[in-house]
C-alpha cells in the first residue's frame, strides 16, 4: 500500500479540482510514500507545498496529508505491522461511533485485498460524513495475481451513485505504460451499454466521489441489468432468440474448428474494444485541467446517448449469454 507518482497526482487533483477537505482524514491501511523527490516537484511545481525529508520515499503518508491540511488522521488496518492507528478488520462493521466522522476517505491499494466486498463498501460509506469525499486507487486490468479482486468502472459508478447518496463521481483509467494522461470513463448508464475497455494493457483505476446524503441501505446493480429488469417489469422486454445467430457463424465454427474460431473471435473482440473505447473515455491531464472545464466534462460524460440498434442487440445478447 503506498502513494506513488499517480497517487500523488490524484491527491493534487483531489485538492485542486474537487476541493477535498483533508482536516479529518481516514485511510484504509497506512500508506507509505512511493514517489521520488523529482516526481514531487514535477507534480507540485505550481503549488505552495514544499518537499522535505518527512515525505521521502519509505516514510508514511501523515506528513504529506498534513501539508494538504489534515489535522486528524486515522489509519485502519487488520494488523499492527505498519503501525496503523486503529487495528480493525475491514471485513467486519466499523464501530458505530466512527460513523460520519471523516471529511475524506483515502485508499491507495487496499480494497482489492479484502474479501467481504459488501462490508468494505458499507464501511467506506459509513465513515464519510455528508459533504465529504472518497478517493480510491485500485487495479483495473492486467493484475490477476495481485489481490483477491480486480474492479470495474461499473462497480464504482453503481456504488457511488445518486441513489446511494453520492454525486460528482468520476472514474479514471490510467495506463501503466503511459500514465501521463488519464482517461475519464463514461458511465455505462450514459452509454446505454457496457464499457468496452481494451484488455491487453495493465491499467489502474482512480475513483473520486462526493457524499451528499446518507441512505439506510446501499443499492448496487449493474446498469444494463437494471434497464433490462425495468423493461421486463413494464412488458417492453423481448427474450433473446437463438435463431438470430447469423448462419455464417455456425458454418465458420464448423469449418475451422472451435479453437481457431475462439482465437479469431478474441482478436475480433480486441479490435472492437479498441474502437469502442474511443467513445467510452475523455482524455484528461489531471495536473493542468481547469476545475470548471472538468465539471463540464463530468456533466457531458454522464449525459445518456441513444443506443444504436447494434448496441441494443449486443446488450440484449449480453444479458442472456453473459
Amino acid at each position: 500500500m503506498g502513494i506513488d507518482l499517480t497517487g500523488l497526482r490524484a491527491l493534487s487533483f483531489a485538492n485542486r479540482v474537487y476541493g477535498f477537505d483533508f482536516r479529518n482524514t481516514v485511510t484504509l491501511g497506512r500508506h507509505e510514500v512511493h514517489f521520488w523527490k523529482q516526481e514531487f516537484h514535477a507534480v507540485q511545481k505550481k503549488s505552495k507545498l514544499a518537499y522535505d525529508q518527512s515525505i521521502a520515499v519509505g516514510c508514511y503518508c501523515e506528513s504529506l496529508l498534513r501539508k494538504l491540511g489534515a489535522e486528524n488522521i486515522v489509519s485502519i488496518d487488520a494488523s499492527a505491522f505498519e503501525g496503523a492507528s486503529l487495528i480493525h478488520d475491514f471485513n467486519l462493521p466499523i464501530p458505530s461511533d466512527m460513523h460520519e466522522k471523516f471529511d475524506t476517505f483515502l485508499d491507495f491499494g487496499s480494497i482489492e485485498h479484502i474479501f467481504d466486498v459488501a462490508q468494505v463498501v458499507d464501511n467506506i460509506v459509513n465513515l464519510v460524513r455528508p459533504g465529504g469525499h472518497v478517493l480510491i486507487a485500485t487495479n483495473a486490468n492486467g493484475f490477476p495475481a495481485h489481490g483477491l479482486y480486480q474492479y470495474s468502472p461499473e462497480f464504482f459508478y453503481s456504488l457511488f451513485s445518486k441513489r446511494n447518496g453520492f454525486e460528482d463521481t468520476a472514474i479514471f483509467l490510467i495506463k501503466s505504460s503511459r500514465p501521463v494522461k488519464w482517461h475519464l470513463i463514461r458511465p455505462p448508464a450514459a452509454l446505454n451499454r457496457r464499457n468496452q475497455i481494451p484488455f491487453e494493457e495493465q491499467k489502474v483505476m482512480m475513483v473520486f466521489s462526493r457524499k451528499v446524503r446518507s441512505v439506510s441501505d446501499l443499492s448496487v446493480q449493474q446498469s444494463d441489468y437494471d434497464a433490462t429488469w425495468s423493461s421486463f417489469a413494464t412488458g417492453s422486454w423481448a427474450a433473446w432468440d437463438r435463431r438470430n445467430i447469423p448462419r455464417w457463424k455456425s458454418m465458420l465454427h464448423e469449418f475451422i474448428g472451435p479453437f481457431l474460431f475462439r482465437s479469431l473471435s478474441y482478436h475480433f473482440k480486441s479490435a472492437q474494444a479498441q474502437r469502442k473505447y474511443r467513445a467510452d473515455h475523455i482524455v484528461v491531464d489531471p495536473d493542468s485541467v481547469d476545475p470548471a472545464d472538468f465539471a463540464r466534462m463530468l456533466a457531458d460524460a454522464g449525459v445518456p446517448k441513444p443506443p444504436s440498434r447494434g448496441e441494443m442487440n449486443q446488450a440484449e445478447g449480453a444479458t442472456q449469454l453473459h
